[in-house]
């Protein structure tokens, strides 16, 4: 457990070690809820980070061009979406 401070502008910075461990670095989006008095913070992965899940499945296929142009536009799209919450 550390304690952290706000600042005067109500940022917070989170710990390198937790960065570290849970991939966070400058960009990344986070997403706030609240939990009663707790606030919950979580990294919101980007859609070409989940591209693979299903890697056995599809094992010795590549994925069309189409595809890939669709995974891209799903991405930018979702990262819009992001911005404007």
């Amino acid at each position: 457990m550390e304690t952290i401070t706000v600042t005067t502008k109500g940022q917070i910075t989170i710990p390198a070690d937790l960065r570290r461990e849970l991939q966070i670095s400058e960009g990344t989006k986070l997403i706030v809820t609240r939990e009663g008095e707790a606030l919950k913070i979580i990294p919101v992965p980007k859609l070409s980070q989940l591209a693979g899940v299903d890697k056995n499945i599809f094992k010795g296929r590549k994925p069309s061009k189409e595809l890939e142009e669709m995974r891209k536009e799903w991405t930018q799209e979702f990262d819009q979406r992001l911005k404007e919450v």
